[in-house]
């Protein structure tokens, strides 16, 4: 197996960052941690205290805590392989012994991998902001083929009035990329920055002391860059609306289904 990068969200280490109101406004931090090692394959996350075992079905030598993550390249069925573990949740290390642990009580958090795509295929995504859809393409020389296609939330595209903040909020359009992908299984956690507190929609949040709400992002993201995101939402009513700060939102399942068409330099377009 070739080398694999595995973003485990949640762990301590490296740190991806959304810029703009789009996204969270000023800045989001998501921190996680990437791995990259040949027998790196899948990770999990303990549900529950298990042990480790020196074999499948062998004596327990050691346990993990309820959520505590590691690695595996092997899984017989009912027992997984630990291949590299985060000890005290630290630099994830790679194992060298010979331990196991039962897959009932394990959460797999693996990124989903990248689906495979024909030899010289040119990928795009184009967003109509007029129709509310989304398309991806593969372009082969002069031939296009449509692979998915969903429809979209967009920016408001005006300005608050000055008693909410006065903030403006545009989908604007033009020539994008993905810059990077977020996955994070337990929902992507987004924050009202101070610039936003103002605004009416937030207020009994805020008044509450409420400023964070984990899954409000659905799971998947791609980050394209100035200010902007394509990413799920915990508000599937506000597809096909203009009710966003300029990011472009979609329901969880075709972010999932984004997450897995797109690489970091395929191509976006937003026209009007």
């Amino acid at each position: 197996m070739g080398a694999k990068f595995l973003a485990v969200l949640g762990a301590a280490g490296v740190i991806a960052s959304f810029l703009g109101a789009g996204f969270l406004g000023a800045a989001v931090l998501i921190t996680g941690v990437l791995i990259t090692e040949a027998d790196a394959a899948e990770t999990y996350r303990t549900t529950q205290t298990v042990s480790v075992l020196d074999a499948p079905n062998g004596r327990v030598i050691d346990k993990f805590a309820a959520g505590e993550k590691f690695t595996s390249d092997e899984n017989n069925g009912s027992f997984v392989r630990v291949s590299g573990y985060f000890p005290n949740g630290g630099k994830w290390r790679k194992n060298e012994r010979a331990w196991w642990a039962a897959d009932k009580f394990l959460q797999n958090i693996t990124p989903p991998a990248l689906l495979a795509r024909a030899k010289g295929v040119k990928r795009a995504l184009m967003v109509d902001k007029k129709h509310f859809t989304l398309t991806v393409f593969d372009t082969i020389g002069s031939e296009k083929t449509v692979v998915f296609a969903a429809r979209v939330g967009l920016g408001m595209d005006e300005c608050l009035a000055a008693d909410e903040g006065g903030k403006c909020y545009f989908t604007e359009a033009g020539e994008y990329k993905v810059e990077f992908k977020v996955f994070d299984p337990d929902g992507i956690k987004w924050c009202i920055p101070q610039s936003m507190e103002k605004e009416a929609r937030y207020a009994e949040s805020v008044a509450r002391g409420e400023r964070c709400f984990r899954g409000s992002l659905g799971n998947f993201a791609l980050n394209i860059g100035k200010t902007y995101a394509i990413h799920g939402t915990s508000n599937p009513k506000s597809i096909g609306k203009r009710s966003s700060h300029g990011c472009i939102r979609v329901k969880n399942s075709d972010a999932e289904m984004l997450y897995k068409l797109m690489k970091e330099g395929d191509q976006v377009i937003i026209g009007e």
